[in-house]
């Protein structure tokens, strides 16, 4: 073989390494084309995901938000009642001796001649 086919050769060798390789990275650019494309559809999947969770948590919320307010309904009745037989108690000797006196003047109008 001589040195001009030697070099020839390494030549046409070299081409097909470049071709190849330009092959390789058409693929390559290709492939990160579709991994681009998969991540965007896991990112939005993942956004519906959290989107779902986000609703299911609302929705709890609500129902522990309408428990806490009828909770606090039967608290501010509880109080109320409370505060009605305390004001009673406080009361009762007030409101009996008033009691008292209109019987006391009902009884001394119905005896007047």
């Amino acid at each position: 073989m001589t040195l001009a086919a030697l070099q020839e050769s390494q030549i046409n060798t070299l081409q097909q390494i470049g071709a190849s390789l330009g092959a390789l990275t058409r693929r390559l650019e290709g492939l990160t084309v579709k991994v681009d494309d998969v991540r965007e559809r896991l990112v939005r999947l993942e956004a519906q995901e959290a989107g779902k969770l986000v609703d299911g948590v609302r929705g709890e919320l609500q129902l522990a938000l309408g428990r806490l307010d009828a909770l606090e309904s039967q608290r501010d009745r509880v109080v109320g009642v409370a505060w009605f037989w305390g004001w009673i108690s406080r009361s009762a000797p007030w409101i009996a001796a008033g009691l008292a006196a209109i019987l006391a003047v009902m009884g001394l109008k119905g005896r007047s001649p």
